[in-house]
């Protein structure tokens, strides 16, 4: 079997994801997309051995767009998504960050029931990926000072990332 690329996984992926879905849904799961490719492409290499750099680069010098998205697939995907979820990473808008997390294991549960990663040989990039969503929920992104205390929060900041329905969604879309 031909490995699929990214883009080609990607695509699927946030197509079948957006169906169904009202259009304030559908628009934050395209950033999400977004995201996601632009964290690719920046961070992508990271995960690669000294080979798959080498090729990389060479692409890039080729065809710098989506060069990663192009050359990698699955496997590759899977063992860079735990990255996506890091702080520097996580969108701005509350919602939209809500959904990425939401959106990364379900991306990883879906590259599973699509046969496109092996549970049992991917398990270290399934199990990171679940623990990376697992640490984003527990708040916003925090850069800069270590957390205030209790008593010392304002009003206006936000509250833990939780996911579930999304606003504007029937229960059963």
């Amino acid at each position: 079997m031909e490995q699929q690329s990214v883009d080609s996984i990607l695509s699927t992926f946030f197509a079948f994801s957006c169906a169904g879905k009202q259009t304030p849904t559908r628009a934050r799961y395209l950033r999400v997309a977004l995201q996601l490719r632009r964290y690719l492409e920046a961070e992508g290499a990271g995960i690669l051995c000294a080979q798959d750099k080498a090729l990389l680069a060479l692409e890039r010098t080729l065809e710098p767009e989506a060069a990663f998205a192009r050359l990698f697939g699955a496997h590759e995907l899977a063992y860079a998504l735990s990255g996506f979820l890091a702080p520097e990473w996580l969108l701005p808008d509350l919602q939209d960050r809500r959904t990425q997390v939401a959106l990364t294991p379900r991306l990883i549960q879906w590259l599973c029931n699509s046969c496109l990663l092996d549970p049992r040989r991917d398990r270290p990039a399934i199990r990171s990926a679940q623990a990376a969503a697992a640490e984003a929920r527990k708040g916003p992104a925090r850069k800069g000072p270590p957390e205030k205390g209790p008593a010392d929060k304002g009003p206006a900041e936000e509250g833990p990332l939780r996911p579930g329905p999304e606003p504007g969604d029937s229960p059963g879309g």
